[in-house]
């Protein structure tokens, strides 16, 4: 009988592999965090618009969709300890580079820069627990990882102002950078060595997926459209049509992202356990649905509470999607694909991104209202709730790791 490794949980990952993941899917999207976190100063400082300031999350998302099938294929070509290095770094280099951007056109490089870490974040965080972890234990550890984003989020928010008004912008993004050195130098010792075996059969490329992939895409796209619409333009609406006050509209930001943590932990477990993700997938879909019924009730039955139960339903809705779908692509997809798969369905995720909160935004400035939005929002949930019935194949075997 094996003895185990003193470094090891119980699960045979080495400890730290969890925090690892999480913190590679954080250390991505810093940088932008920390330009929303500092945006009163970045804009005063470079002379950016809010179109201008409203642009740089859209560069990097399209980047992230455009570069996603390609650092999915090397994720499954390569190391996952050599993909996570080139990810820590190239999100380092972001921070860096947005710290010291002196215009736009270089703020617009360094968030290029931030969309190819996002693309590789997915592709290799679920090679990785494809491969090492487990099915019935699966489901908690990628709610963990996923939670990452929000994580990262959060601290920004909470830490970089503060940071911003004694070192100011510039230092205060220079600093995050801390958490991509933070990155490399738990590699070593949290993320185990090796990479998939080839297939028996040659087979591999996008060619090789199968069918589910893409309808998991397409929910990906209609879902992640529902979700960034909603909060880039939750808080706004609030301010708009509510008459919150600033601070106020403002917490509901917060509130949706502290529900939609918990709900990515819990929605993980809860599709670990489900023989199938249709499931889950669906009502996700209904569920973020009623939601948008419920915020665009709150202005039109002139009953301002209605926003909390519609804020709090998207949190525990829209915001864990994304756990359940990438929960259902391992289940369909073999190990040695696991990091294609994974950035083609990043391709919709990301381009769902990008495209929601810009057609929203386009919609509210042409109707000079919010109703016709966010029936658009429940549009596209409607979208998603069907194309969640049709997957009907989602297990097959997986092949095991050969060393690196």
């Amino acid at each position: 009988m094996d003895t185990p490794h003193p470094n090891r949980s119980r699960s045979g990952v080495p400890r730290g592999f969890a925090p690892t993941l999480a913190l590679s899917m954080g250390v991505g999207p810093l940088a932008l965090y920390g330009l929303t976190a500092t945006a009163p100063l970045v804009t005063a400082d470079l002379g950016l618009s809010r179109a201008g300031l409203g642009s740089l999350p859209t560069a990097a998302f399209l980047t992230a969709a455009l570069l996603s099938p390609l650092v999915g294929r090397c994720a499954d070509l390569f190391s996952p300890r050599t993909v996570l290095a080139v990810l820590f770094g190239v999100a380092g280099l972001a921070l860096l580079g947005t710290a010291s951007a002196a215009s736009y056109g270089w703020l617009l490089a360094a968030v290029a820069l931030c969309g190819a870490a996002q693309a590789m974040s997915n592709p290799v965080t679920n090679q990785l627990i494809a491969a090492h972890v487990p099915r019935g234990r699966r489901g908690h550890l990628m709610g963990l990882k996923q939670s990452g984003v929000q994580m990262s989020q959060f601290a920004a928010g909470l830490l970089l102002p503060s940071a911003a008004l004694l070192w100011g912008w510039r230092g205060a993004v220079a600093l995050a950078a801390v958490a991509a050195g933070v990155g490399l130098a738990l590699l070593p010792s949290s993320v185990p060595a090796g990479r998939p075996a080839p297939p028996a059969g040659g087979e591999g490329g996008s060619g090789g997926l199968p069918p589910v992939v893409w309808w998991l895409t397409g929910y990906a796209f209609a879902a992640g459209a529902a979700l960034q619409a909603t909060n880039v333009y939750l808080p706004l609406y609030g301010f708009e049509r509510l008459e919150m006050s600033v601070r106020t509209a403002g917490l509901t930001a917060a509130i949706a992202g502290g529900i939609g943590l918990v709900a990515r932990i819990t929605w993980g477990r809860i599709a670990d356990r489900a023989q199938h993700s249709r499931g889950p997938l669906l009502t996700l879909a209904v569920v973020a649905a009623l939601a948008s019924c419920l915020l665009l009730a709150a202005e039109q039955l002139h009953t301002p509470a209605l926003i909390w139960g519609g804020t709090a339903l998207f949190g525990a809705s829209g915001i864990a999607a994304n756990v359940v779908l990438m929960l259902a692509l391992m289940r369909a997809t073999p190990v040695h694909t696991v990091g294609i798969a994974s950035g083609i369905l990043a391709v919709g995720l990301y381009l769902g991104f990008a495209v929601g909160p810009m057609a929203f935004g386009l919609i509210v400035d042409h109707t000079g209202s919010y109703p016709s939005a966010w029936l658009t929002v429940m549009g596209a949930n409607a979208v998603a709730a069907v194309l969640a019935l049709f997957p009907r194949r989602e297990h097959r075997p997986t092949p095991a790791l050969r060393p690196a």
